[in-house]
Parts: C-alpha cells; sequence; structure tokens
C-alpha cells in the first residue's frame, strides 16, 4: 500500500506479470473491485504480455522502462470520456519535462495516446520514416471496463451527458502507462523509440539507479495525473469549457497539429493536414475536413 504522501490512493507493485491492464480488469469485473478506490494503481517491473493499442503485446527487459496501470472513475459525462487518452499523455509529458530542461529536446504528445521527444534541430537525429527525428519515449492505454458488479449505478445507466453523483457510480476507466526509462538503444524494438537515457536525460547503470529514477517519475506521473483529471473535472469533462485553458495546453501540447499526415484508419488510409482535436483528429485535405477517431499517424513529408 502507498504511504500518505503518495499520490495514489493504492500502489501495489509486482516483479512480474503478463499485463497489469489485464490483472486489474479481472479485479474491477470481481468482487474485489470495491478494494481498488480511484487513482489506485498496481505496478509491475517486469510485464511478458503488455498491451498496447490494436492489441499489440510486447515484453518487456528485466529492467528499464516503468510499467503501471491506474484505475480511475472520473466525474465527467461518459460523451467526453473520449479526451482521457491525451490528458493522460499531457500529464505524463508534464511529469518528464524536468529531465529534458537543459537539452536539445521538447517533449510533447502525438495523438492519440503517445509521449514523443522532438530534436531543436532535427538535421543531427536520424529521421525514420513516418516519424522524422520524433522518438516516443512513452505510451496511454485507456480502456473501459464495462462490468460493474457491485453496488451503485453503472456507468451505462447514466445518460451520455450526466455527471455521475459519486465515484461509485463513475465509469471505471484503467489507464495503462508505459515510460522508456533506462534502455539504450539497442534494447528498444522500433527505431522510433527512444528512452530518457538515450536522449541524455538520465545516466543509469545497475537496478538500483533505475529504480530511483522509475520511483521519481512515477510519483511525478501521479501528481500530474491527479491535476489533469481535477481540472477535467472541474470542467464537466470539457475541456474547452470555462476558460478553455485545459484544451488550450492539449493542443499546444499536441505535436500532430499542423503536419501533413497520413492516417491509418480501421476502415482505410486518410490523409490530410491535422488542424484540431475534438478529441478525434480532425484532418483537412481537398475534399474537407474529417473527424478520426482511432488509428496510426504517420508523418507525411511534403517537398517541393
Amino acid at each position: 500500500m502507498s504511504s500518505g504522501s503518495s499520490p495514489f490512493s493504492r500502489l501495489d507493485t509486482v516483479p512480474v506479470t503478463g499485463s497489469t491492464q489485464d490483472d486489474l480488469r479481472g479485479v474491477l469485473t470481481g468482487p474485489e473491485a470495491g478494494s481498488w478506490p480511484h487513482l489506485s494503481a498496481l505496478r509491475a517491473l517486469r510485464q511478458t504480455a503488455g498491451r498496447g493499442r490494436s492489441g499489440r503485446t510486447w515484453v518487456t527487459p528485466d529492467e528499464g522502462a516503468l510499467l503501471v496501470s491506474v484505475v480511475l472513475r472520473p466525474l465527467v459525462p461518459a460523451e467526453h470520456l473520449a479526451w482521457l487518452p491525451l490528458l493522460a499523455g499531457l500529464a505524463v509529458r508534464d511529469a518528464l519535462t524536468s529531465f529534458v530542461d537543459d537539452l536539445p529536446w521538447q517533449l510533447g504528445t502525438k495523438w492519440p495516446n503517445d509521449v514523443v521527444a522532438v530534436p531543436e534541430d532535427p538535421a543531427v537525429v536520424a529521421a525514420v520514416p513516418g516519424w522524422a527525428g520524433t522518438r516516443k519515449i512513452a505510451g496511454v492505454l485507456s480502456e473501459l471496463v464495462t462490468a460493474e458488479p457491485s453496488g451503485g449505478r453503472a456507468h451505462g445507466r447514466l445518460a451520455p451527458d450526466e455527471v455521475p453523483a459519486g465515484r461509485d457510480e463513475a465509469p471505471m476507466v484503467i489507464l495503462g502507462i508505459g515510460v522508456n526509462i533506462a534502455q539504450e538503444a539497442g534494447d528498444l524494438p522500433v527505431a522510433w523509440a527512444g528512452s530518457l537515457r538515450t536522449l541524455g536525460a538520465v545516466d543509469v547503470d545497475g537496478k538500483p539507479a533505475h529504480a530511483a529514477v522509475a520511483e521519481v517519475v512515477l510519483d511525478g506521473i501521479g501528481r500530474q495525473l491527479v491535476r489533469r483529471l481535477e481540472q477535467w473535472e472541474d470542467a464537466c469533462g470539457d475541456v474547452d469549457a470555462g476558460d478553455g485553458v485545459l484544451g488550450s495546453e492539449l493542443r499546444a501540447a499536441l505535436t500532430t497539429l499542423g503536419q501533413q499526415v497520413s492516417v491509418q484508419a480501421p476502415d482505410g488510409e486518410l490523409n490530410g493536414l491535422a488542424i484540431d482535436v475534438t478529441p478525434a483528429l480532425v484532418l483537412r485535405n481537398q475534399a474537407g475536413d474529417t473527424e478520426v477517431r482511432a488509428g496510426d499517424v504517420s508523418l507525411v513529408r511534403v517537398t517541393g
């Protein structure tokens, strides 16, 4: 269990598991769901069957990455839940920014759920097709738990625009977060991946050093997640409500906006200039504006 100073209401750590997402889903659909309240978290030092978007799987090394899943019961209408991956990515970006303050990298988010590092001088970084010099250092996976096994009203019984009266009525979401910390370039699975170590943000050798950095990162993510969730709930889930600060900050961090992109969506490939998020990605091309709700984004090299 976590200490009183922790941003998490509960924090359990296991040495190895298949997937923290799957573990929590099993608990939250069973009789022990009540023991995992809002902002409780399950962390694994190693995963053998971690999951990403579209059912992708990966295996992590014995050290190097922060792997944690957080139970959320946000007090926002169901119609606004699609903002959560972008908001969680923003919180992770916020938590990691201090690590690169004096480095030639800027951290941002990439639609729909990545945290990326962008070089100040693209010429000094090897370009990767679809990513240019951008490097993915963290990812977020948001999954709605549809079963409500104990007490209260299931989220499905609330109107889409209705704010839950309390956490026990709120939809349950499992937020999976993975951050590359200590991996060297050869440990990363794809050419566009990076870590705090490959950025030059941390110098860690051995498990004790990695563990110390991971604890700092985990605590920072928890605190930034609490802050962003409070902003979101104060706005009743609408990031553009009130003074619109949350929506403005979210869009300012989103490196996808203003780029010519290609999106591999479930129903085919779409191309255009990324102009906004709703939270769907809005693409503009000769045919007009199109909202894309899911897909993998690649940068399109503009010539001429």
